[in-house]
């Protein structure tokens, strides 16, 4: 079984279900991912929409990590259903309702929520942290590690990665 640490964008980058790897995953949340998503989403090029949107995908990403930290399972689930609920072009209609409607598909209440969410910010930080120290340029991003190897991936959709996995396991 292979260690992978994923770093992406929320609904932005397309995650599939995920495999028997151990699969550690990392919301991105910076000034270049906010451009991109506006931009993939065709919104008005101007600060408005560029602060809105970064606005979303940080409150998308910490509900995330509070959720995760019940558990990688309870957050993987959380983003594969929110990737069902919202398209690229509705990001900005991420609100508390369909985080609850989420939350309550996935088996967690709403005071789960609440006692981790404070937490979050400071693991948001530390994720951008070790995004930029491991000197990624873009997202989604990975480092794919074995027993004696690591290997660093840029620009990687979640699909591809696990289509080379899968041949890399054939042939090991």
């Amino acid at each position: 079984m292979l260690e992978i640490h994923y770093y992406f964008t929320p609904i932005l980058d397309h995650l599939e279900s995920f495999d028997k790897n151990d699969w550690h995953l990392y919301p991105i949340v910076n000034l270049a991912t906010a451009k991109r998503f506006r931009d993939a989403a065709g919104l008005p090029r101007n600060v408005e929409h560029l602060n809105a949107v970064f606005d979303r995908l940080q409150k998308i990403s910490l509900d995330y990590l509070t959720i995760n930290l019940y558990g990688r399972k309870y957050g993987r689930r959380f983003l594969l259903n929110l990737q069902d609920t919202l398209s690229a072009d509705q990001l900005l209609t991420y609100n508390n309702l369909i985080r609850q409607q989420i939350l309550q598909k996935i088996g967690l209440s709403i005071s789960d929520f609440k006692i981790f969410h404070e937490f979050s910010k400071s693991e948001l930080k530390n994720v951008l942290q070790d995004f930029y120290e491991n000197h990624f340029k873009q997202c989604p991003a990975s480092f794919v590690l074995t027993k004696t190897e690591a290997l660093q991936i840029n620009a990687c959709e979640h699909k591809l990665l696990q289509n080379y996995l899968i041949e890399i396991e054939k042939t090991a």
